[in-house]
């Protein structure tokens, strides 16, 4: 059996990534694990008729990324009310009018940024998200150092960024990329996401010796995964 990472454009122009597993089986047949677009096919399928089965399923795939998407407890209209979830906290946005500008900030149960007036709210979602993406980089980044000392495995590189249907990723040439929307998780969960992808170092696979590994650093990481479904 063998696995390697491809990427293919659907006709909507969005270039997916996608896992695909040959081996001994009658039929090709697609899902997503560990966010991850997994394809398998029987042992024999050409390029050609791997692409047309992927294609012909654009819509379940794109309902799939869709239903990952909705998911995620962060801000999707910046409207004031709307309830989102970071560090796993649930948390409710709350734009109050100000003539002075301040950074958000958490009181609460609520995230706070300043307005010049009730119904501006776009003008602040820039602010917003900067916070966001602030905190997604010192609770990743901390994380990350803190399981490299736990496991003793280092990446050559980490890069914190925005990612379609995946929560990391880790390369061949040991460089590691984690989806900065795991900061609506509770640290465990960030914590989980940095062993997963610092044990790729080792296996880069999904094999039994991969989940081992995994398991060794983190007993509890089937309960923590299932939280990020």
């Amino acid at each position: 059996m063998s696995r390697k990472r491809y990427s293919i454009t659907l006709p909507d122009g969005t270039k997916t990534t996608f896992v695909l597993n040959v081996g001994r089986r009658s039929r090709m047949a697609m899902t997503f694990v560990e966010g991850e677009l997994n394809v398998r096919v029987p042992y024999g399928c050409t390029n050609r008729e791997i692409n047309e089965f992927i294609l012909s399923n654009t819509d379940w795939i794109n309902e799939q990324l869709v239903r990952l998407s909705s998911r995620v407890g962060l801000p999707v209209t910046f409207a004031n009310g709307e309830r989102i979830k970071l560090l796993g906290k649930e948390l409710v946005i709350e734009y109050r009018v100000s003539d002075r500008y301040f950074e958000p900030f958490i009181e609460d149960d609520k995230l706070v940024a300043a307005v010049r007036e009730l119904g501006s709210e776009g003008n602040v979602k820039a602010s917003v998200e900067a916070y966001i993406a602030r905190l997604a980089e010192k609770e990743i980044t901390e994380s990350m150092r803190k399981m490299s000392a736990l496991t003793g495995l280092s990446p050559q590189k980490v890069t914190i960024k925005s990612m379609t249907s995946r929560w990391g990723s880790c390369s061949s040439a040991g460089k590691i990329a984690v989806n900065y929307k795991v900061v609506q998780f509770p640290r465990e969960c960030i914590e989980y996401v940095c062993i997963h992808e610092l044990c790729h170092l080792k296996q880069m696979n999904h094999s039994e010796q991969f989940w081992a590994m995994v398991e060794s650093y983190c007993p509890q990481w089937k309960k923590l995964r299932d939280m990020m479904k």
